[in-house]
């Protein structure tokens, strides 16, 4: 088969140009073995065009997948038989088999031929669903205000700061202080996530188990919150009064107006702080060590060594959770059932730890189940859900 035939036909089946014929022709080298290679080639010089590009923005992938959801009724039946391809190129090929989730996942090791087929040991017996806008307030005389059930309007009126609720976002409106400061906690639970503007204009988004100390107005020389989790901020500018954040390991984030992003999870081996715009110092417990980051930079502080380095960032990647989806590079199973379990409020037990690295894009919109059957179409890892537990294994 000539590769010029094979990515021709391709490129005519996603835009729709593809006539019927050419449809059975399609279809019939899809499912031929012995064209593995060829196919490999195929789908290696369409995904790496400039218009399906590697990592693939979400964008592409969703119209990606509706192409192929719109037409798929289209192709004729295939045969029983197996495809039998690259393990690196499964999901590529796989998208027939995942249509109408909006996910492209990419498994990047080495060659081996496997069957790929739509079967899958997940057996949800209680599937969890994805997490959705909602936080816990903890007001400075400790009660505790539920954001989820509450209703749109003032919800506290602190010192002089009203607390408003708008459309699942909160927002406080200084007047008047009154004598002393007040604090507010921001929690997000496991399976929550949210966003709030502090009293400077700060805007805040809160990913899954997170929590956000901030004062209800910003009094002196600084403004001063302390952060758990992880956590994006687009900082108010106000050159007198610099914005200083503490997070895990104090670790120290002094900025005077910007956007980043900074993720200190207690279960995670390093602090990331990720700046997408200005400029912020980041300084560890006594300014034992100090670097200044650039837009595009990221510096990561080694819990267990106390080191602290500056590499370029991924802003997708560090963003996704934002804009809702998972994005693994080269990530350990662990590493993804950590985010996983975060987001869907799962308990994770490994029975086998596959030595694989994995890369892709998948929705933070759908269902646990759906997550994991992505995941197992690569061949390499497989799970087992029993009420609230994800078992894992090679």
């Amino acid at each position: 088969m000539d590769q010029n035939v094979f990515t021709s036909l391709l490129d005519k089946y996603i835009d729709g140009s593809i006539s019927t014929a050419e449809k059975a022709q399609f279809a019939r080298l899809m499912e031929q073995p012995e064209n593995r290679e060829l196919l490999e080639h195929a789908l290696q010089d369409a995904m790496l065009t400039d218009k399906y590009l590697f990592p693939v923005p979400v964008a592409q992938t969703d119209h990606f997948i509706e192409q192929l959801t719109a037409k798929r009724h289209e192709l004729p039946p295939a045969p029983v038989k197996p495809i039998y391809i690259y393990r690196r190129w499964a999901a590529a090929a796989a998208v027939l088999l995942l249509l109408g989730t909006g996910a492209y996942f990419w498994y990047r090791h080495t060659p081996a031929s496997r069957p790929l087929t739509s079967n899958t040991t997940v057996r949800p017996l209680h599937d969890a669903t994805p997490g959705v806008t909602g936080a816990v307030l903890t007001l400075n005389d400790g009660s505790e205000v539920v954001l989820d059930s509450t209703g749109n309007g003032v919800i506290a009126n602190q010192n002089g700061t009203k607390v408003l609720l708008s459309k699942g976002q909160l927002d406080y409106r200084s007047g008047t202080p009154s004598a002393g400061i007040s604090y507010n906690t921001m929690t997000t639970p496991r399976g929550r996530q949210f966003k709030l503007v502090l009293p400077d204009g700060t805007k805040v988004w809160l990913n899954a188990a997170s929590s956000l100390k901030y004062p209800t107005a910003f009094t002196g020389n600084e403004r001063k919150v302390e952060i758990t989790g992880e956590a994006y901020l687009e900082v108010a500018q106000d050159a007198d009064k610099p914005f200083i954040l503490s997070a895990a390991n104090n670790v120290t984030v002094k900025v005077l107006g910007t956007s980043f992003n900074i993720n200190a999870y207690s279960d995670e081996a390093a602090v990331h702080t990720t700046l997408v715009s200005g400029s912020v110092q980041v300084a560890t417990e006594n300014n034992n060590a100090a670097v200044t980051l650039q837009a595009g930079k990221q510096a990561i502080l080694q819990k267990r060594t106390g080191k602290l380095t500056i590499q370029p960032a991924d802003e997708e990647q560090v963003l996704a959770w934002k804009n809702g989806y998972f994005y693994f590079d080269r990530a350990d199973i662990q590493t993804i059932m950590r985010q996983v379990s975060r987001w869907y409020d799962v308990e994770v037990e490994y029975q086998e730890i596959p030595d694989k690295k994995f890369s892709g894009t998948i929705p933070r919109n759908v269902n646990a189940s759906q997550v994991f059957k992505i995941l197992e179409l690569t061949g390499n890892v497989h799970f087992t859900i029993a009420g609230n537990k994800v078992i894992v294994r090679s």
